[in-house]
């Protein structure tokens, strides 16, 4: 590797730290696969982190904990991280959106229908199903509305 290069990577480790400029590389590496794909990490920090459930260009809607201290905080809060996501969704015409529902559920559950809003598709939803067992669900609920 040259000496230009090495600098590079050094500098953008130290700026972004290695979890961060890992996803940075990853999703680069991905963009030409699932140029039109979006994994949407609710809340980073909380669970690790892990390759399986990174699919195109990675968005982190929030990160670490969450104030609960009031209902007003915790709207306030919210809103933010979901216009955070709104403009992510916005920003491209995305095909397919997947969702990793770390932290708070009742987040994860707005911010899944926030994508259905805005984008009129169902997103992915990563699962961890315990002893190292993880799926990626795509169930279409408009077939089963229509079914039932």
């Amino acid at each position: 590797m040259d000496t230009e290069l090495k600098k590079l990577v050094e500098d953008c480790l130290q700026k972004l730290g290695a979890e961060s400029f890992k996803r940075e590389v990853k999703s680069l590496l991905n963009k030409d696969n699932e140029k039109d794909t979006l994994t949407i990490i609710v809340n980073e920090g909380i669970h690790p982190a892990s390759p399986i459930h990174e699919h195109g260009e990675i968005y982190v809607a929030s990160q670490g904990n969450i104030d609960f201290s009031s209902k007003e905080i915790v709207e306030k809060e919210f809103k933010k991280i979901l216009i955070g996501v709104a403009q992510k969704l916005k920003s491209k015409p995305w095909k397919k959106v997947y969702l990793v529902p770390f932290g708070p559920a009742v987040l994860s559950m707005q911010i899944k229908l926030l994508v259905y809003r805005i984008l009129y598709i169902e997103t992915i939803d990563f699962l961890y199903a315990g002893y190292g067992n993880y799926y990626d669900l795509d169930i279409n609920l408009r077939i089963i509305a229509a079914e039932s």
